[in-house]
């Protein structure tokens, strides 16, 4: 067998050589390969550690976080602890201030039940006082009164009594209501009844002594408003005629209409009390005034006039009682009353009455 030599390498050398570069060639794609996948496997070990890292790290905030919600937990717990502790030593002291205003309510409300059931009784001594309604039958033929107190009792008052031919009727608005007002129209019924029963004398003749026993008996000596305002007149049946004297309280007579007009005189009365006043010293003024049959004759106290009510809330006022009266005044008395009382109810409607309401109606 012969063997090629060229260039002085033999063929079997470059053979040789060519396996031995294949070789290489196979060691060498072998180690880049081999370093290309430690490269890779190293780069994605690498990304791990980072995605490792980081974990770590959100695991640790997380931690801390944790932590910090934990503490402020702590925290939280130990002032809910703190404020059910205050919580249950304030109702305590509740249930024990709770228990201790029933007690008192109850005290109060006993308290108010013995001073109603005092003005309940105070109430009945008051009525006693008032003139009885069969002596007033037997004096007076067509009439009525509306008597409303504010309270349980009042302090508004009227008098009637008969006395040598004549009927003296008194209405009276004292300083106040309720109880004080109250004790104030005992002391001017008392007063007024043993004036009458013990003198004789015109009407302003009683009234200024009527002002002297209150100034007297309330010990004034200095201008107060504590007295009273009245009406007093006396019928004199057999002379046709009515005398009329008046503190602060106006005499109303109206009459059977003369050509078409109905008449409505206001026999006004003197503007001061009867009480401590400026001018002590100044006499009431009498008036006298002839009657005629079919007369109807008004006094009254304030409280109907000043009673808030109606579409605006304001007073009834003079003006509407006056108006009223010039349309009802040709009824009977007790048919009057009923007209009165329903007018100034719907007129109130849910206020509060303000004041004492008493008013007297006499047909002659």
């Amino acid at each position: 067998m012969s063997i090629l030599v060229i260039n002085g390498v033999s063929e079997e050398s470059l053979h040789q050589l060519e396996d031995e570069n294949i070789l290489l060639l196979i060691a060498l794609v072998v180690v880049c390969t081999g370093m290309l996948v430690l490269l890779w496997l190293y780069a994605k070990n690498r990304k791990a550690h980072r995605l490792l890292v980081l974990k770590t790290e959100q695991i640790e905030r997380h931690h801390r976080e944790n932590d910090e919600i934990m503490q402020i937990l702590q925290h939280k717990k130990e002032e809910i602890e703190q404020q059910t502790i205050a919580l249950n030593e304030t109702t305590v002291e509740l249930n024990w201030q709770t228990e201790n205003a029933l007690r008192l309510y109850d005290e109060v409300e006993q308290q108010r039940r013995d001073i109603t059931d005092s003005i309940v009784y105070a109430k009945r001594i008051q009525t006693a006082l008032l003139p009885d309604i069969a002596a007033v039958n037997e004096i007076l033929n067509d009439y009525f009164v509306l008597y409303k107190p504010r309270d349980i009792v009042s302090g508004d008052f009227y008098w009637v009594a008969a006395k040598q031919n004549k009927t003296i009727v008194a209405v009276a608005d004292c300083t106040g209501h309720g109880v004080p007002g109250a004790f104030m129209s005992l002391l001017g019924s008392c007063f007024l009844g043993e004036i009458v029963k013990n003198n004789d004398l015109p009407m302003n003749g009683i009234l200024g002594m009527l002002r002297n026993h209150i100034i007297k008996s309330l010990q004034q000596n200095t201008i107060v408003r504590d007295g009273m305002d009245m009406a007093l007149c006396a019928i004199d049946w057999e002379n046709e005629r009515i005398e009329y004297a008046g503190a602060n309280i106006s005499l109303y007579l109206l009459r059977e209409p003369k050509n078409n007009s109905d008449e409505l005189l206001e026999i006004a009365a003197d503007r001061m009390p009867i009480g401590q006043y400026e001018n002590n010293n100044q006499p009431f003024t009498c008036h006298t005034i002839p009657l005629m049959q079919g007369d109807a004759l008004y006094m009254f106290s304030d409280g109907y006039c000043d009673q808030f009510g109606g579409p605006d809330l304001k007073k009834f006022k003079k003006k509407n009682l006056k108006k009223l009266l010039l349309d009802i005044y040709q009824k009977n008395m007790s048919t009057q009353k009923k007209i009165l009382d329903t007018t100034i109810e719907k007129w109130k409607g849910d206020l509060p009455q303000v004041d004492d309401i008493l008013m007297l109606g006499i047909r002659i």
